[in-house]
């Protein structure tokens, strides 16, 4: 993941199973907002990193996955250190359409923004 945004967010992918797909990213200069809590376009990018890596973990090898909607809504303020967690479920795999439900908590599990995430699957 070296030179993308992945790796300039901080996102690690944590061990999944089944239907689920999860991360962390760190809450740092790179993720915040001016005033230390975690930027709305932040939790975007770590909803659309997690439900397409989930996606390319559900389909074979030579087919690609682009994000081609994202939308999210932010239910609390984010701690100002430590990291935030991401859980995506899957909602419906087709052969071209992947929707995803992407749940952003802290460390306690409080639920800090959700998004639901759609990707294409190019064969």
């Amino acid at each position: 993941m070296e030179g993308t945004m992945v790796r300039t967010l901080g996102i690690e992918f944590l061990p999944s199973d089944g239907d689920e797909f999860k991360g962390v990213m760190p809450i740092n200069s790179a993720t915040r907002q001016y005033f230390g809590v975690v930027h709305g376009g932040a939790y975007l990018a770590f909803a659309e990193t997690l439900a397409g890596a989930a996606s390319c973990s559900i389909v074979s090898s030579d087919v690609k996955v682009c994000g081609i909607q994202v939308t999210g809504n932010h239910i609390a303020m984010s701690p100002t250190e430590g990291f935030v967690y991401g859980k995506a479920t899957l909602i419906q795999a087709g052969a071209t359409l992947h929707v995803w439900n992407v749940d952003i908590t802290d460390a306690e599990g409080k639920l800090l923004s959700t998004e639901r995430v759609t990707n294409y699957v190019l064969q």
